[in-house]
């Protein structure tokens, strides 16, 4: 019967991630303009026409619309159904590795936060304290009911991190509050290791980003770029393939 039954999970968990992710991109506009989630209708940013059922399906409107608005044709950008679809990817992933547990649905609600803050972070430079929140709750209710990571190790992960990058901060200003914050609760999260782990590769992505910036838009060296999505992408690598990538470079420095 749970062979039958497991296709159709699946299918569900997608179709969930799918639902979750189209009213993520609702929490990205909304918040840093301090408008309702749950009050309103959807609107086109373009020409402000109220969209109606068939317009939000997730993913397939996108696809059906042929990525353009059904009343003034201006392009959709791409990133709706991109948010949609990684949550939907996100989801997938915390089933077919944890199943149907409570610790599923508290990976579920940190990797949500973590795009909705990483995109909020990239459009407004800002990181709302709402979502360290979340993440440092889940966190701690993993820690609560999970063993995979003892205090000690989660306790230093919180730290090891957070208090550099904040003396950093303190003198020299060259990293924002809100980035210390997340790499505290992520590093609640995931253990010194893999937050170690997430520096190096948020501090990576951040770079290639800014390399490429300069070369196809030939920015200048003081353009700002905000930390937070190369963080939160960084963070979701870890949780997913963090151990596997760790595992990985020892095989490598042991031959």
């Amino acid at each position: 019967m749970h062979l039958i039954m497991e296709p159709f999970i699946r299918i569900y968990i997608v179709l969930i991630g799918l639902v979750i992710g189209s009213f993520l991109n609702v929490l990205i506009y909304r918040i840093p303009l301090k408008q309702s989630v749950v009050k309103g209708s959807s609107n086109c940013p373009r020409c402000s026409h109220r969209l109606n059922w068939l317009d939000l399906f997730p993913l397939l409107s996108y696809l059906f619309l042929r990525g353009k608005c059904r009343y003034c044709k201006s392009p959709i950008s791409p990133r709706y159904p991109a948010v949609e679809a990684a949550n939907a990817v996100c989801y997938y992933l915390i089933y077919i590795n944890n199943g149907l547990q409570l610790s599923s649905l508290l990976y579920a609600v940190v990797c949500s936060s973590l795009i909705v803050l990483g995109l909020i972070d990239y459009d407004h430079k800002i990181i709302p304290n709402r979502f360290h929140i979340i993440v440092g709750v889940c966190a701690l209710l993993l820690a609560l009911i999970s063993r995979e990571l003892t205090w000690i190790e989660r306790l230093l992960g919180m730290f090891s991190i957070s208090v550099p990058l904040f003396v950093i901060a303190l003198f020299t200003g060259g990293i924002g509050e809100g980035d210390v914050k997340l790499f505290a609760v992520c590093g609640f999260l995931l253990g010194w290791k893999l937050i170690l782990l997430t520096m190096l590769l948020s501090s990576f992505f951040a770079a290639v980003y800014g390399i490429t910036l300069m070369v196809i838009k030939r920015a200048k060296g003081k353009t700002e770029i905000p930390f937070g999505p190369f963080i939160a992408f960084a963070v979701l690598v870890c949780m997913f393939a963090g151990d596997r990538l760790i595992n990985i470079y020892l095989s490598l420095i042991s031959k």
